[in-house]
């Protein structure tokens, strides 16, 4: 009894600690052992893990995480499609913030510190335009345990994920990305609102400069849609509700560059702006562009009538 709970407590330690890394495994595992029709991937940043519920899908594995980029986007695609049932997939949502059309994870020093070391170079082996990303242990705090017994734990922590079955449960609870010091957004009074949105875009809209990863992405996105083409599955562009707040700071160019990028596509994709109506209220929001359990039920569904279940 104490052998099993000492290896509960070390598995349930690696998977808080390496949480991301082990869901978007889990989540490519799961993908990839898809048979039969039907299924739906989701692939994208935070976004896509904030406005996704998968149960109201009949089979949809969503392999997104925070900041992913759309060329992490199509290796995650790729990897699922060359591994799953061929034609099980019937569609696919790529889903982003406009900003992501100039986004490329190996410029950001967060990234290098922890997103491409920590989850992408482990799974894929690759760390884009980045030549030398450091080498992580995930162990590392963890001296002398033997290879059998990290592995167990590793395969125990993935298969945690795949009970769970969705990014926010119990395991990781849903929050905000500023610290609203208990409020919920919609108790924020406007001005709170604008100053949040203020520091947000500004971060997002410096990313604009980096017209060179625009144009690498609108090749990544022609590569995507084709793959999708490729196995019959129909491609789906999202851009997810963001706060009116939000949308009042991000620079216009911003989204004119996803239809331009579109544009650029020889393939059909659909696309599917969600901030084109007046549906959203606050209590949708967990802050400026992410949202809420209750947003990502009223997205989900709104999708699924869209395009099949």
């Amino acid at each position: 009894m104490e052998a099993y709970q000492f290896l509960q407590n070390l598995s349930a330690h690696f998977l808080q600690k390496n949480y991301d890394y082990c869901w978007l495994k889990a989540m490519l595992q799961k993908a990839g052992a898809v048979t039969g029709k039907g299924a739906t991937l989701i692939t994208g940043s935070s976004h896509a893990l904030n406005c996704i519920q998968e149960n109201l899908w009949a089979n949809a594995i969503n392999c997104s995480m925070h900041s992913q980029d759309l060329y992490y986007d199509f290796l995650c695609a790729r990897r699922v499609l060359d591994t799953a049932e061929k034609n099980s997939f019937d569609r696919c949502f790529i889903i982003f913030g406009y900003y992501i059309t100039f986004q490329d994870l190996s410029l950001s020093t967060y990234a290098r510190q922890y997103l491409i070391p920590q989850i992408y170079y482990p799974i894929f082996q690759d760390a884009h335009h980045w030549e030398i990303p450091p080498v992580y242990d995930p162990w590392e705090d963890t001296e002398g345990l033997p290879d059998t017994i990290k592995q167990h734990c590793g395969q125990a922590a993935v298969q945690k994920i795949l009970e769970q079955g969705t990014y926010y449960s119990q395991l990781r609870p849903r929050k905000s990305y500023f610290d609203l010091q208990g409020q919920q957004w919609g108790d924020l009074s406007i001005e709170q609102r604008r100053r949040c949105a203020e520091i947000r875009t500004s971060d997002h809209n410096k990313i604009f400069r980096h017209k060179a990863s625009f144009e690498e992405n609108r090749q990544i996105l022609k590569e995507y849609v084709h793959l999708l083409h490729l196995n019959n599955i129909l491609p789906v562009v999202v851009i997810p509700p963001f706060t009116p707040e939000y949308n009042q700071y991000t620079l216009p160019e911003m989204k004119e560059a996803v239809v331009e990028m579109l544009d650029a596509v020889p393939e059909d994709v659909h696309y599917v702006d969600f901030n084109q109506g007046g549906i959203f209220d606050p209590s949708d929001f967990m802050d400026t562009d992410h949202l809420s359990a209750k947003g990502a039920e009223k997205v989900s569904s709104i999708l699924v009538e869209m395009f099949g279940p």
